[in-house]
């Protein structure tokens, strides 16, 4: 991805960030990210900051992400614990952000693996157009006379692809996900669509 111009090009702030089983991308930028970042160091334990490596806005957020985990990074955990522990990070970036009295819109299109599902997101904190995010699911994903297809030969999802845009001409294999929604793809590949809710009320750190 492009690199966030106030952030330095460095290995350490290159994608994909890692941690025990868990990987995690980030597209889009939490704005004036500077001004929550210490409250987001403070609110880390001490075993999650020794992580961060970097200074990106999107390496920050997948380390609150893992603080977030209820059992630890050594744990497993099924797909709702995860989609609920993005839903919190997204939740918790967003409360800083108000608190701040932060006004431009910050773009939250976040994936996250433990190498069985996977979790996807397209978030806009102020209502705006986000990035685009596209699924497309089916029995194989397959080159035909030269163009590539998503085929339904039954009913069952053996392929899932997530993409920021959709990765060939064929607008019928490919599904818009809608602002503030995220995606769950499960082990068995069953893809979930799901809305993400904001709540000003509470704070989850």
């Amino acid at each position: 991805r492009a690199a966030t111009a106030t952030f330095k090009v460095s290995e350490a702030n290159c994608h994909p960030f890692c941690a025990e089983q868990f990987t995690w991308m980030h597209n889009g930028n939490i704005e004036e990210f500077q001004r929550i970042r210490k409250q987001l160091l403070m609110a880390l334990p001490d075993a999650i900051l020794a992580r961060i490596d970097g200074t990106t806005d999107s390496e920050h957020a997948f380390a609150l992400f893992l603080s977030l985990l209820p059992r630890g990074l050594d744990a497993s955990y099924s797909p709702d614990e995860l989609s609920a522990c993005m839903r919190a990070t997204i939740r918790q970036l967003v409360q800083w952000l108000r608190a701040a009295n932060i006004d431009s819109a910050s773009f939250m299109n976040f994936a996250v693996t433990d190498g069985s599902s996977v979790i996807v997101t397209r978030f806009a904190d102020r209502g705006e157009r986000a990035s685009t995010l596209y699924i497309s699911s089916g029995t194989r994903f397959e080159c035909q006379d030269g163009d590539y297809r998503m085929i339904q030969a039954d009913r069952r999802e053996r392929v899932v692809i997530v993409a920021s845009e959709p990765l060939t001409g064929e607008s019928p294999d490919w599904m818009l996900v809608p602002l503030n929604h995220l995606v769950v793809v499960k082990p068995n590949r069953n893809v979930l669509l799901e809305p993400i809710e904001v709540d000003d009320k509470h704070s989850l750190v």
